[in-house]
Parts: C-alpha cells; structure tokens; sequence
C-alpha cells in the first residue's frame, strides 16, 4: 500500500486559525477534514458502516487511522460474487461466496440435473483449486472445493481480505518443467 509520502501533490494539509488540528481537502467527500476525522470515517466504513462506504477503499484513510498494511481494493467488503463478478442483487451471498444463481447452478453440477431432470450441459465442470496469498504479510492458501475457474479465488481474495493482498506463485511451479541444457 502506498504511504502518505506517496502522494505529496495530492494531499495539501493546513490549518484553520481557532481550530488546532491538522486539515486537508477530502475529494472522495468533497470536504475539508480533520485528519482524526478522516481516520474514524475510514474506520467506521471498514466495520460495515454504509453511510461512510465511499472512505472503505481509501488509502489516505487508512494511513491516517495507522494501517499500512489494509486493503485498498475497491472489491473490499463488497457483495460481489466471485464466480460471475456480479454485485447481489439480494444483499447477500451464499457460503459467503456465490449469489443465488451461481449456487443453484452449482446445486444443479452436483446433482448432476437441473430442475426439468435433465443433465446441465451450458456449465463448465467444478474443480477444487487453491492459491497461495499473502495477506498482509502472512502467507495463507485459499482453497475451494469446487470453483469454474482460477479467476473465482483472485477475486474473492480481494473481496473478503483486510490486509494488502499479494498473489504468490506455486512454490513447485520450478520443479514442474526441467529445464533442457543450453549447449
């Protein structure tokens, strides 16, 4: 994530005369703030607050409220599902992961027919896949029983994470291909 030293043209700070704390120029709320205020935005949007929502994915905030390490991505906290990337329309997901259609769908691959009693054939098979993360630092696999495609993984890492994100490459992936000799 960046630091504040990373956006020195960006954020002007200054003070009001009568007023001792340190302010600047908010453009996501089109406000002047405190930069106490600034943090308590950011981290009421980050504990499930809607109304400061627009301060979730803010890296001004978060370096504000002294978390270097949180997620800056615009997916964070979202009700996105990862297998289609389409926001639920209800609300909620299901298993905290799919929206109501893609569940039914993959109820529909398991049992292997759909609601006419015929066997789905427009879906593309369900495999177990996993990938390894760092989350703030830690290292962590994701892993999934049954997922479409490697993409459902990335984006639920980026949708249920708090911490800065980085994808890890498979630490056999050098093992996998012998390299010939060059001469």
């Amino acid at each position: 994530m960046k630091s504040l030293d990373d956006y020195p043209r960006m954020i002007e700070y200054f003070t009001i005369e009568g007023f001792d704390r340190q302010m600047f120029r908010c453009e996501r709320l089109r406000a002047s703030l405190s930069t106490e205020s600034c943090a308590n935005n950011w981290k009421a949007a980050n504990d499930g607050n809607e109304k400061r929502a627009a301060c979730r994915s803010c890296p001004i905030g978060a370096s504000h409220a002294g978390e270097e390490l949180a997620s800056c991505s615009p997916l964070k906290g979202s009700l996105t599902c990862a297998r289609c990337a389409r926001a639920s329309s209800r609300g909620w997901l299901l298993d905290k992961h799919l929206c109501v259609s893609c569940w039914n769908r993959e109820r529909e691959w398991k049992t292997g027919k759909n609601a006419k009693g015929s066997k789905p054939s427009k879906m593309r098979p369900l495999d177990a896949r996993a990938i390894r993360i760092s989350e703030a630092g830690a290292v962590r696999i994701l892993a999934r029983p049954r997922t479409e495609h490697p993409e459902e993984l990335v984006l639920a890492a980026l949708r249920d994470s708090k911490g800065t994100v980085t994808f890890m490459p498979n630490k056999t992936a050098g093992l996998q291909v012998r390299q010939g000799s060059l001469f």
